[in-house]
C-alpha cells in the first residue's frame, strides 16, 4: 500500500457520539484489505470481493488524487471501542478546490447502526471546515438503498443519475445506474447554524 504518513500527520483526528475516527496509516493496509474482502460490503461496488492488489492500487489512487490533508482532505479509518467498522472521507474532488467529495465503507456487521450516517455528518463537518469548500457532493448505485438514506440523512439532495458504466454489470441493480448527490454551504449552514 501507499505510505500514508504524511496523511497521518496532517489531517486531525475527529470523533462523533460513537465513533473515533482517525487519519488512515500504512498499519491499516489488513484492515482495508480484509473489509474489501467482504463480498457483502463490495457489493454496490463492484459486485465481488476486491484482491488485495485491487485494494492497494485503490488505495493509491485515492491518496495520490483524492487526498488534500494541507487543506484537511482525506480518509479516516472508524472505530468504536476500539475495533475497526470502516472507513469515511471528506476528499478533494476532480481537481475542484470549492468541492469535497465524501465517502464511507462499512463492515457488514456495522451496518443498520446508524454508524454511516454519524461518520459521514462528521465528513461534511470536515470538509465545511475548510473555508474554499462550497459543495459537498457524493455518488453511490441508484439500487444502493442504504446509502442512499444516508446522503440523505446528512441533507444531500439528489442532483444527477447516469447509466452505470458496463464494467459495473455484477453490481446488483447496475442496469439502475448511479445517482450523485451534493449539499452547498449555504443549505449546510441552514440546518447547522451552530456548526458554522
Amino acid at each position: 500500500m501507499v505510505e500514508l504518513g504524511s496523511q497521518r500527520r496532517a489531517l486531525p483526528v475527529l470523533s462523533t457520539r460513537r465513533l473515533a475516527l482517525r487519519p488512515v496509516g500504512v498499519e491499516d493496509e489488513d484492515l482495508m484489505i480484509d473489509l474489501n474482502s467482504d463480498p457483502a460490503v463490495m457489493t454496490y461496488i463492484l459486485g465481488r470481493p476486491a484482491t488485495p492488489d485491487e485494494t492497494a492500487a485503490e488505495w493509491r489512487r485515492r491518496l495520490d488524487h483524492q487526498s488534500d490533508a494541507g487543506r484537511g482532505l482525506g480518509y479516516w479509518a472508524g472505530f468504536v471501542a476500539g475495533s475497526f467498522v470502516g472507513w469515511w472521507s471528506a476528499s478533494s474532488f476532480d481537481g475542484r478546490p470549492d468541492t469535497s467529495g465524501i465517502g464511507y465503507r462499512l463492515r457488514a456487521s456495522s451496518h443498520g447502526r446508524g454508524l454511516a450516517t454519524e461518520g459521514a455528518e462528521a465528513m461534511v463537518r470536515q470538509a465545511f471546515s475548510c473555508r474554499d469548500i462550497d459543495r459537498v457532493v457524493a455518488s453511490t448505485m441508484a439500487a444502493n438503498a442504504g446509502s442512499r438514506r444516508v446522503l440523505e440523512k446528512v441533507g444531500m439532495t439528489q442532483h444527477a443519475s447516469w447509466a452505470a458504466s458496463p464494467d459495473r454489470r455484477r453490481v446488483p441493480g447496475w442496469e439502475r445506474g448511479e445517482v450523485a448527490y451534493e449539499l452547498s454551504r449555504a443549505e449546510w449552514t441552514d440546518r447547522t447554524p451552530d456548526l458554522e
